[in-house]
């Protein structure tokens, strides 16, 4: 009995060890906000004030960023599956659920997952220029090579096709460049293989994309384009665009960015 007890103990230990590093403020219904690739919880501190005032948000860093320890790892790629359980297990134990949750870019899937893992601690999915299909391995491998031979160069040219300028890309490489190289590696290399495993059409709950860019004015591309990003299938999603917004829209358009926010939040008990 002595023995069972104890192996207890370490499995609980074990259990809480694996939530992410969070930060967690305000009070009010909850809200979770999930970084991208190469971030941390740092990237939503913009917005952070303004949605704590009548929300309690908890902003995590994914495993890797903010100096915690890296995903686990299988076959090379980060086991997206375990991060986003960890997710949902984090929400429980904050008391926020039903929460909105958030994702950003690769923030998205995992988001998704967390949902797919415990649908009733959600109310609603908000992806910032995100996907929830796997992107070609073509375009992330090279990358994830580079890597390993110079990754302030290799973080700079990849941050800098989706950022509005300079600065954007300096802030994205420094902060890259604090989390070790096996992990980023292996956040791409997971990144092209579908997080959720085709289970789109179990995503129950409200789900709206916040696309940085202009809308396609031609219907049959836009339809190619949300299937190439994974988004077909989801019985209750919408779309909103930021035409002037590049990837990080809550950097560039802050304001507009809480609006459609809470916009979305309102309509979720109707």
């Amino acid at each position: 009995m002595p023995c069972r007890a104890l192996l207890l103990c370490f499995a609980t230990f074990f259990l809480q060890a694996a939530l992410p590093s969070y930060q967690k403020v305000g009070s009010g219904p909850g809200v979770l906000l999930v970084h991208g690739f190469g971030g941390n919880k740092e990237v939503w501190a913009g917005v952070l004030g303004e949605l704590a005032r009548d929300h309690t948000v908890v902003a995590v860093d994914l495993p890797g960023s903010g100096g915690t320890p890296g995903p686990q790892v299988l076959e090379g790629r980060a086991d997206m599956g375990t991060v986003a359980r960890e997710l949902a297990a984090l929400v429980r134990k904050e008391g926020l659920a039903p929460c909105l949750v958030v994702g950003h870019s690769m923030g998205g899937p995992l988001a998704a997952g967390a949902v797919l893992a415990d649908p009733s601690a959600f109310r609603g999915l908000l992806l910032v220029d995100s996907f929830l299909g796997a992107i070609p391995e073509a375009y992330m491998e090279p990358v994830a090579v580079a890597l390993a031979k110079d990754p302030a160069p290799t973080l700079s040219t990849f941050f800098g096709r989706m950022t509005s300028g300079a600065a954007q890309t300096d802030r994205l490489v420094a902060d890259g460049l604090k989390v070790p190289v096996a992990t980023l590696q292996a956040y791409l290399r997971a990144m092209t293989k579908e997080a959720l495993g085709g289970r789109q059409a179990q995503l129950h709950l409200p789900v709206l994309q916040l696309a940085a860019g202009p809308r396609e004015v031609d219907p049959a591309k836009e339809s190619a384009t949300l299937a190439m990003y994974g988004f077909k299938g989801i019985p209750a999603f919408r779309l909103l665009h930021f035409p002037t917004a590049k990837h990080w829209i809550m950097w560039d358009a802050p304001e507009s960015f809480l609006m459609a926010l809470r916009a979305f939040e309102a309509g979720l008990g109707r």
